[in-house]
């Protein structure tokens, strides 16, 4: 299967992204690979006998996308000061609204800078948050929660299966759920 069947097309992000999303990558950002999937793994599994990480990981998402090459990155959704460019905080899941002195390194910012007039590219992106249910073995939920790079009309819940079998590769697993987004008026999925 090629990469734009398994992942979606790799196409620019959607809406607009800010000057530090363009130039800046978080400090927390990881692609998934032989070597970070054990210590992933670990970190998803610590909520599974201490409170204090269930805590923690239900109000912290991680953001993932799938880049041009089929490798999947990670990261916290870090927060940095505008006019240190040091990070202040993580986002938290329905947190309240950042100060006007804050920016966020969101989705865009996963990948490497590019310079001016340059955009940024991903085939699908969204979050992964704890969410435990009796229902499922599984307490974390992989979603198609991105605004650039997970919620466009071509993606399917196929694409979101597949990068949850990307995890699943690395012993990583979880709940998919997907985000349907219709076609805006006019335009073709």
């Amino acid at each position: 299967m090629d990469l734009d069947e398994e992942y979606g097309p790799c196409l620019p992000f959607e809406r607009s992204a800010s000057e530090a999303e363009m130039s800046v990558m978080p400090r927390s950002v990881q692609i998934l690979d032989d070597t970070t999937a054990p210590a992933l793994k670990a970190y998803l599994e610590s909520a599974s006998d201490l409170r204090v990480p269930q805590v923690l990981h239900a109000t912290t998402p991680l953001l993932w996308l799938i880049d041009v090459d089929g490798k999947l990155r990670f990261a916290l959704e870090e927060v940095l000061a505008r006019d240190t460019g040091q990070v202040s905080y993580i986002l938290p899941r329905n947190g309240p609204p950042m100060r006007e002195t804050d920016v966020r390194l969101g989705h865009p910012a996963l990948l490497e800078p590019v310079g001016p007039g340059q955009m940024k590219s991903a085939r699908i992106g969204g979050e992964i948050f704890y969410d435990p249910v009796v229902t499922s073995p599984n307490a974390w939920v992989l979603t198609n929660n991105s605004g650039r790079f997970g919620k466009r009309p071509h993606l399917t819940r196929k694409h979101l299966e597949n990068a949850k079998a990307a995890f699943a590769r690395f012993d990583i697993y979880v709940r998919a759920f997907f985000i349907y987004t219709p076609p805006r008026t006019g335009e073709r999925p």
